[in-house]
């Protein structure tokens, strides 16, 4: 049997000779943060039988025990890699299984001679501390004989910062819904959202889509998404009252498994404002769709509503606690041709609502230069535009159309993911969005899709785009290597946000930023241009984690 430890950036294809640059047998991690390497294996080529089962184990010492986790990687199609003109950046363009879904170990491990498998191992102490050592963890083969591997960590004297910025990936708890078969609001429903919501936390997605009205997203024209309403709606004639059982039922839930920040969903519909979200009310004794499609988003009826809901939901999330932690929408993505509709709806909400927590996925300019948004969250192949005209606060975002920039594409190297960490720091942006947490939907939710037979969203968008968590037979997450890495990019921003601090008491604070970015060589690096290779990434990870016990 061969086998070989790897980093965590490097991809067990199982059509693909391994890429050798990834090998590693020893690295440092901080006290308090997740470190994940890989075990690759497959029988030897003059193997007899060319397939065969085997026995694993992995020796762990006690003191790591509590936090590692060993998962075993398994595949996911991809009928759809990346757009052309990206294509040369994937070291896998052509369709077929990529490595993704992290599986529990299966209580029977099958080696063959033709194709590589792999272990994915993570020391988990992002909720610890470690004492610094160094420590040894053994993966033990058994086929044949015994075949052993080695991976050497080192624990070094230093703990990560918390995270400093709002992390959202969007969460659609309708396609939970539709995948468990559950109801809205039952038992069950708070439970898997419950448990998904603690993994988000937990990977550092700690602000949470929060639907006050059925999220409009992703929804065709004329169409829609399962009711996913918080505020029950009471209306009479002109005038309307509002329950806010089960916002407090979600604010409580965030609360008990980390949520640090609220995103109210968006107020209109998304890609230009021009209709409300589908609200449902009940009056005289019937419970049905009093806004949707065939509201103007901007007319009186709709805005006089919100009118009466603004003002009683805002001392609502200030009696719970959390409205200084909580960020609203007016629309989602609106272009330069929406901006008329656009700047009377973000007039209208800035009525009730300081400009400083409304934030929109926009990426023209001209918006903020009109006053329309003071918070603008940009997409990154746009951030430097923004970075120019030295607006304050700029938020970040990518999704399927920011092919060029750091994203999580099944096809693109894992160094793409992981090198967002650099960048959010280098220049000083302040959250960050991505839109598919669990988007198990097809193109503007037209149909349900299977997550783990098609990863393109029936085809729509490239691989990966659409979600990052899988959904467990038993109501968990099933988490992603794609998910792992991304944690890893936030680890990599707060480990330089610690470097700079330290870098503060020796250059002053104010020139302490630019010293970091000097002394790691990262003066060229934006987000158009970078370095995605793996190696060069954890080489300098274990950099920035040295000068920190220096």
């Amino acid at each position: 049997m061969i086998l070989k430890t790897l980093n965590s950036l490097a991809k067990i294809y199982a059509d693909r000779e391994l890429d050798d640059r990834f090998i590693q047998n020893e690295g440092c991690m901080l006290q308090n943060e997740a470190f994940s390497f890989q075990v690759a294996f497959k029988l030897e080529e003059n193997s007899d039988p060319a397939k065969a089962a085997f026995g694993f184990s992995v020796d762990i010492p006690e003191e790591l025990k509590p936090y590692t986790k060993v998962k075993a990687i398994d595949y996911v199609p991809c009928d759809y890699t990346l757009y052309p003109r990206c294509l040369g950046l994937s070291d896998h363009p052509e369709q077929g299984l990529f490595p993704d879904i992290l599986r529990s170990i299966p209580p029977v491990f099958w080696a063959s001679t033709n194709s590589w498998r792999g272990v994915y191992i993570t020391i988990d102490a992002q909720n610890a501390c470690l004492k610094p050592g160094i420590y040894t963890i053994k993966t033990i083969f058994k086929y044949k004989g015994e075949y052993t591997k080695e991976f050497r960590i080192e624990v070094l004297d230093a703990m990560l910062p918390p995270q400093s910025i709002p992390v959202t990936n969007w969460f659609h708890t309708d396609c939970l819904c539709n995948y468990y078969h559950v109801e809205f609001d039952s038992k069950e429903y708070w439970r898997i959202t419950e448990n998904f919501a603690k993994t988000a936390v937990h990977y550092g997605i700690n602000m949470l889509l929060m639907p006050i009205f059925t999220p409009p997203l992703d929804t065709a024209v004329g169409a829609e998404r399962r009711t996913i309403q918080l505020i029950d709606v009471f209306k009479d004639g002109d005038t309307y009252t509002f329950d806010f059982k089960k916002l407090r039922k979600w604010v409580k839930m965030c609360k008990r498994v980390g949520v640090k920040y609220y995103e109210v969903s968006h107020l209109f519909t998304q890609w230009g404002c021009k209709y409300a979200p589908k609200v449902m009310a009940t009056e005289n004794g019937e419970y049905k769709r009093i806004f949707g499609w065939e509201t103007n988003g901007h007319g009186e009826e709709y805005l006089d509503f919100l009118s009466q809901l603004l003002p009683v939901l805002i001392a609502e999330l200030k009696k719970l606690g959390i409205f200084k932690k909580c960020y609203f929408h007016v629309s989602d993505e609106p272009t330069g041709e929406m901006k008329e509709d656009y700047g009377i709806c973000s007039k209208f909400l800035r009525e009730f609502i300081s400009s400083d927590r409304i934030i929109d996925a926009l990426s023209d300019i001209s918006f903020y230069k009109e006053g329309l948004i003071s918070c603008p969250v940009v997409g990154l192949d746009h951030v430097h535009t923004f970075v120019e005209e030295k607006v304050p606060t700029i938020w970040g975002y990518y999704c399927c159309g920011h092919d060029m920039t750091s994203n999580r594409f099944l096809a693109l190297p894992a160094g793409q993911n992981r090198m967002l960490g650099l960048q959010l720091y280098k220049f000083n942006i302040k959250g960050f969005l991505q839109w598919g947490y669990n988007f198990y939907n097809s193109h503007l939710s037209l149909e349900e899709i299977d997550p783990y037979a098609t990863s393109t969203a029936g085809g729509w968008v490239p691989g990966g785009d659409a979600y990052i968590v899988y959904p467990g037979a038993d109501g968990n997450a099933v988490v992603s290597i794609r998910l792992e890495v991304f944690r890893e990019a936030l680890q990599d921003m707060r480990a330089l946000e610690a470097l700079e601090s330290k870098f503060a008491a020796k250059v002053g604070k104010r020139k302490a930023h630019k010293a970091v970015i000097a002394a790691l060589g990262l003066e060229d690096m934006t987000f158009l241009k970078f370095n995605n290779d793996g190696k060069y990434l954890v080489e300098l990870r274990e950099k920035i984690n040295r000068l920190l016990v220096e």
